[in-house]
């Protein structure tokens, strides 16, 4: 069982002050069950979702990895909170900052996300004594990376780092993805024309779950995604309508497809962090959305990106948060054993 609390850290101005929200998730021991124990090093992680989701896109993840943690002894180490946060243009920070986002049609930039992200570090929210695991999926994989920059490579701003389908590519994958209209491009197309808005939170989930790639979701992350990355109307987009919408709108969600510059600095900043921290990478086994030259070349040692590890879950895609979150959760706790000097779990590493 998890509590969660609401968070939110003024913006910075310079990046047009967007409100940035949080929500930190601590562990509740049951009334019969032992005392809750702190044993070995205290981590707290810091997560980041993918484009067009919402921070608590990581609650099922996280609920089953305090499950492992709770029926699983070890004096190794204790997670004792993790935060998520909204991008400033996602979930309910794009409620709040509704419209302020009008000042974006471009979308917010990665640059801008990370110096939330600092900002968030330096606030002093985080609990004291312990050191920081970061994990992101998709685009949140590029922006914690992002994020280091600026940082004492002796000193980094957290301990290890895990990677959950980074849609990393250089400019020539680019090139060539736009030739060959690869399913990144196709992402941009999709979003320019999806469907937005619905009578009824109960008709949009209807609608989610006849049609992929939601009706390929875990039944807890739809549910999560009707409450959160959706939004009552009217807005600053439809002030004239009633319904709900998607909290994400579609410029937005575009803006955070388009900004591939986000993707090639955080390939360049990998050779100059690989060497200074443990970065890990977890893939799905499905290759719909990231192509396996790009997963091949963000883990390229012979330019410096070493992983520490790289583990795929089978039978799921790039949004392996979504569709696998039991078996995304057993693959972290195995990294996090590893960064703390104990026999990972039965889902061992693999080579790409």
């Amino acid at each position: 069982m998890l509590e969660a609390a609401e968070y939110t850290l003024p913006g910075i101005k310079e990046d047009g002050g967007l409100v940035n929200a949080f929500v930190r998730y601590t562990p509740v021991a049951k009334k019969t069950a032992t005392p809750w124990a702190h044993t070995g090093p205290q981590v707290a992680l810091f997560l980041l979702h993918g484009v067009a989701y919402h921070k608590e896109s990581w609650l099922p993840t996280l609920e089953h990895l305090f499950e492992i943690q709770n029926a699983t002894p070890t004096t190794a180490f204790t997670i004792v909170e993790a935060w998520s946060m909204d991008s400033p243009n996602h979930g309910r920070a794009a409620v709040m900052n509704d419209h302020l986002l009008q000042a974006f049609p471009g979308g917010v930039a990665g640059t801008q996300w990370a110096r939330a992200v600092n900002l968030f570090l330096k606030s002093g929210l985080i609990a004291p004594g312990t050191t920081v695991a970061a994990i992101g999926h998709s685009a949140g994989a590029c922006i914690l990376v992002q994020a280091t920059d600026g940082h004492p490579l002796d000193r980094p701003p957290f301990s290890s780092l895990i990677m959950v389908e980074p849609p990393m590519i250089t400019p020539e994958m680019l090139k060539r993805g736009r030739e060959e209209n690869a399913p990144l491009i196709r992402a941009v197309d999709a979003a320019r024309a999806r469907k937005d808005i619905w009578p009824s939170r109960a008709a949009a989930k209807e609608w989610f779950a006849k049609r992929y790639p939601w009706r390929r979701w875990d039944p807890r992350a739809l549910d999560l995604y009707v409450e959160y990355g959706l939004r009552d109307l009217p807005s600053a987009t439809y002030p004239d309508k009633q319904g709900v919408t998607l909290a994400t709108t579609r410029v937005q969600e575009v803006g955070g497809y388009v900004h591939y510059e986000d993707s090639f600095a955080a390939m360049e900043r990998l050779k100059v962090i690989c060497p200074a921290m443990p970065v890990h990478c977890i893939f799905g086994s499905v290759i719909d959305i990231n192509p396996i030259e790009a997963q091949m070349d963000i883990a390229n040692e012979k330019v410096g990106r070493k992983m520490r590890s790289i583990v795929r879950i089978t039978g799921a895609g790039h949004l392996v948060v979504q569709e696998a979150p039991r078996n995304l959760a057993v693959a972290i706790w195995g990294i996090l054993h590893e960064e703390y000097h104990q026999s990972a779990l039965p889902a061992a590493t693999s080579k790409l």
